[in-house]
Order: C-alpha cells, then structure tokens, then sequence
C-alpha cells in the first residue's frame, strides 16, 4: 500500500517534504512531515529527508522547545515545591 500524500507541503520554512498522512506531525494547526520540522530543528537536528536542506533556513532564535524536552523539564522540577521543615 502507498502511503497518502496530503495536498500540502511541509511548513517548515524552506522544507521540500510533502506531508505523509501516515507520519504527520501536527503544530499549531500546521502540518509537517517529520518531529524535526515540527519543532523547528532544535539544536539543528536535520530534517529526515537527507535532500532537504530545510534546518539550516530556520534561525536559532525561532528554533522551538520540543514537546519532549518540554515534558522532561517538568518532571525533573516535579514536585515543585520542597516538603514542609518541622
């Protein structure tokens, strides 16, 4: 079976990926082809497609917090106050 191909590119700006319906990442109501596009390259991980020359058109400062990295941080402050002293 061929996976689906939406109608739409990737968002990432500068991507050349189409969206795959079977491996779409969805962000702010935008559609992208893989977890890297998505997030925007964090820490200039490379878009999958080893064609796509995508990560390096995105600036660092736009670059997003993974969802994962966001759920890691919360847990490492968890619980988020210290316990009462007697």
């Amino acid at each position: 079976m061929n996976p689906v191909i939406t109608d739409s590119p990737c968002a990432c700006p500068g991507c050349d990926c189409q969206v795959v319906h079977d491996a779409r990442y969805e962000r702010d109501g935008k559609d992208y082809c893989s977890e890297a596009c998505a997030n925007l390259h964090p820490g200039g991980q490379a878009c999958p497609n080893t064609e796509c020359q995508c990560a390096s058109n995105v600036k660092v400062q736009d670059r997003a917090v993974s969802d994962r990295q966001l759920d890691e941080a919360i847990e490492e402050t968890f619980p988020a106050s210290d316990p009462i002293s007697p």
